[in-house]
């Protein structure tokens, strides 16, 4: 994500990269579409762009407000966003301990710098899945912005294999973790919000190769 771009950009860069197109690209790229869904209300859009632009988890007055249009619950939602870093953390554990290679000289993930970049925007990645959910809206990624974000992740060579193992683990976590306290319908939605991401990275990178 544009956040993460300079750390990515640490390490092995494809020869010739043009700074001033990687910060073009950073600006342009953008996940999250739902700032200007019609279908939600002018205070929902404004909510969700606040705090995106922001970078940050919805505040519990924040949850409480999309909720009352979604319909979904707040309270789980507020919980899981209290464990966000920790799922992050477990991920990248998981990740590591069934490929170790990953961040060793050589490995998608090396030099240090970017799989920090990785873990980064894994709880980013949360953070929108999160607004998503909230939302009541799996379908929320923005189309211009993902074409972005891939051109942005092929000019910086970033791992997306290694990006999206770490992702779905992550996916499984949050939607365990989730599913303690929210209804199943609900589960789904965080599910739906991971799985459209997940494919819209794909989708995005293979377009911009």
């Amino acid at each position: 994500m544009p956040n993460s771009a300079n750390s990515w950009g640490n390490g092995i860069r494809p020869m010739g990269i043009d700074p001033a197109l990687i910060r073009e690209l950073a600006a342009k790229a953008k996940v999250l579409g739902l700032a200007h869904d019609p279908e939600l209300s002018a205070l929902a859009q404004q909510t969700l762009e606040r705090a995106d632009q922001q970078e940050r988890l919805l505040t519990p007055d924040e949850l409480h407000r999309l909720g009352n249009e979604s319909g979904v619950d707040p309270e789980p939602l507020q919980q899981l966003q209290n464990q966000a870093e920790t799922l992050v953390d477990q991920a990248r554990t998981q990740l590591l301990a069934a490929q170790p290679q990953l961040i060793e000289p050589g490995g998608a993930l090396y030099p240090e710098p970017r799989a920090e970049a990785c873990w980064r925007d894994c709880f980013h990645f949360l953070r929108v899945c999160c607004y998503a959910a909230a939302a009541g809206k799996p379908q929320f990624t923005d189309p211009h912005g993902m074409a972005a974000l891939g051109e942005l992740y092929a000019a910086l060579g970033v791992p997306v294999d290694g990006l999206l193992l770490a992702l779905h683990n992550l996916q499984q976590l949050s939607t365990r973790a989730y599913a303690k306290q929210a209804s199943s319908d609900e589960v789904m939605l965080l599910e739906q919000a991971f799985v459209e991401l997940q494919n819209e990275i794909k989708g995005c990178v293979i377009t911009s190769c």
